[in-house]
Formats: C-alpha cells, sequence, structure tokens
C-alpha cells in the first residue's frame, strides 16, 4: 500500500469516529425525547410526581452522556485537522487516533449551542409542568 492511500485512509479512520460520535449524540436525543415522551404517558394514567422527576432526571443524565459524546467528537475533529496540516506540511504522519492529549473541556460541550437547544427548553417545561402539578390547585384533578 502507497504512503498517499495509507494517510487516505487513516483520514477515513477519523472521520469514521467522527461519524460514530454525532450519530450517538442523535441517537441520544431521540432517546430523551421518547422516555420523556412515555413518562409523560405513564402520567397521565398514574397521575404520579415520580414520573416527571424521573422524566427531568433522565433528561439531564441523556444531556451529560450527550456532553461526552460532543466532546469527544469535537477532540477527534481537532485530530482530524492536525493529521490534514501534518500531511500538508510532508511531516512524517504517526497513525495514532488517541485523543487524550487534545484539549476541549467537557463543560464547553455540555454548555454548548447543539446541547442547551435541544436539552433546555425540555428541562423548563418539565419543571414547569412539575411546579403547576405540585403547587396549583387541581392541577392533579379535583
Amino acid at each position: 500500500m502507497k504512503q498517499e492511500e495509507r494517510k487516505r485512509q487513516h483520514l477515513d479512520f477519523i472521520q469514521g469516529a467522527i461519524t460514530r460520535m454525532a450519530s450517538n449524540s442523535f441517537q441520544i436525543k431521540g432517546f430523551t425525547v421518547a422516555i420523556v415522551a412515555i413518562l409523560g404517558s405513564l402520567y397521565s394514567t398514574m397521575n404520579s410526581l415520580f414520573c416527571i422527576i424521573s422524566a427531568i432526571l433522565m433528561t439531564v443524565l441523556f444531556a451529560l452522556m450527550d456532553a461526552y459524546y460532543f466532546q469527544l467528537e469535537r477532540k477527534y475533529r481537532k485530530l482530524y485537522d492536525r493529521k490534514v496540516k501534518a500531511m500538508d506540511e510532508e511531516e512524517d504522519c504517526d497513525y495514532k487516533m488517541a485523543v487524550n492529549d487534545i484539549e476541549f473541556q467537557y463543560c464547553r460541550a455540555l454548555f454548548s449551542k447543539s446541547l442547551i437547544f435541544p436539552y433546555v427548553p425540555l428541562l423548563l417545561l418539565l419543571i414547569g409542568g412539575l411546579l403547576v402539578i405540585a403547587f396549583v390547585p387541581c392541577a392533579r384533578g379535583c
């Protein structure tokens, strides 16, 4: 296999990791919506605050997990950019795919726009619903 082919294939491997991280993030958002919908329908039949509290907890946990995958995706994007730059400068290319030494803070991932926009409105809706149910008379049924 020629050197150029190895370099191209290495970049393809990194791109595959980026694609998997983005796919995982998308699936987590889908699971979050599905679980919140299921817990909401359970609340409508059971009238238990446990369902709403569980939905809030699951949303927070999925947001934390989504931030982890988003952080990894950003690290792999930086790795990809580094490898392309090294290949353009004709440096000897190492084929390591470790991203441990690449900086991208977890908190920065957690508070990024791609996580704030789906999760914060959902959390506000759930917390608002919980407050209405808990403190408004006849919200749970008279």
